[in-house]
């Protein structure tokens, strides 16, 4: 099977803590022709020192001028990517050691369908990587026409294609879509413009494992989660090519409500458990 450059894309920001577990995931891929671009938005911790700490001549390092923000800091990773397929990775997310081979070779066996984006099921761990429940939205895998890939995440109230990390893509229509606007969904919003170009192709394993940071931006802007999933539905519904109906943005809203309380509570949980867990640590250092 021909081996196309694929360019693993890392928007970095103060990530000291998990990006060298990030990288490992990407060193240690059964595929091995790849490229690796951390694109640092003006950390002020030690991230570039870690991600430095790495000899490895497929990494290349960028730093923005200054601090650009998360939107803006994921359209510039994109924009560095050679490869013939792009996947965006947050700093602090694992791929398991098969997701670029699996992913690349679905491309690389369906030139004829029309493929634009790889996706699979992931795994949710918690900050020490311990697996907390895995997320299954692909039993089968399989082709699904892009349109209602788009409209069946729409309806469910949440992203079935991953956080950045799990999706694969093709580089030549990701160059195609407009710059990514909206926050925090900004993920979900470029799957489904690249989706409008073409057909998806899901693999029933686990190839990713989200890592749930009680101090991340997911967790600290809360039900504004909400807010930026609603203005994507709208957005998305005002564009015709996706044929959303009525009945489509409503039940959207409706549900991404619902799935957004219910994520709410989940981290509210997890914080607090993290944080006795650090108070417990804490006596034990003292006790010893």
């Amino acid at each position: 099977m021909n081996k196309p450059l694929t360019s693993i894309c890392i928007p970095s920001y103060n990530a000291e803590k998990f990006i060298g577990d990030t990288i490992r995931s990407i060193l240690a891929q059964t595929y091995q022709n790849l490229e690796i671009i951390v694109c640092d938005d003006c950390s002020t911790d030690n991230t570039l020192q870690v991600v430095k700490s790495f000899t490895d001549p497929r990494i290349a390092v960028y730093v923005n001028e200054h601090n650009l923000g998360c939107t803006e800091n994921y359209n510039k990773a994109l924009s560095y990517a050679q490869g013939t397929y792009v996947k965006l990775l947050c700093d602090d997310d694992i791929m398991a050691p098969q997701c670029v081979e699996k992913q690349v070779a679905a491309f690389e066996q369906n030139k004829d369908k029309n493929i634009v984006m790889v996706t699979g099921n992931r795994a949710i761990v918690n900050e020490a990587g311990k697996l907390l429940f895995k997320i299954i939205h692909f039993p089968r895998s399989g082709i699904i026409e892009g349109r209602k890939a788009v409209r069946r995440s729409i309806r469910s109230g949440r992203n079935i294609f991953g956080e950045p990390g799990l999706p694969l893509l093709k580089a030549e229509v990701v160059r195609k879509t407009e710059p990514l606007t909206i926050k925090y969904c900004n993920d979900l919003e470029l799957w489904c413009k690249v989706l409008l170009h073409g057909n998806l192709f899901a693999i029933n394993d686990i190839l990713f494992s989200f890592r749930l940071v009680t101090t991340s931006e997911t967790v600290r802007i809360g039900r504004k989660q909400w807010k930026f999933l609603n203005q994507l539905i709208e957005s998305l519904a005002a564009n015709p090519d996706y044929k959303l109906s009525t009945l489509d943005v409503a039940w959207g809203k409706f549900m991404a409500y619902i799935k957004c309380y219910m994520r709410n509570i989940f981290t509210f949980f997890i914080s607090i458990r993290r944080g006795e867990e650090r108070k417990q640590k804490q006596k034990n250092m003292q006790a010893t």
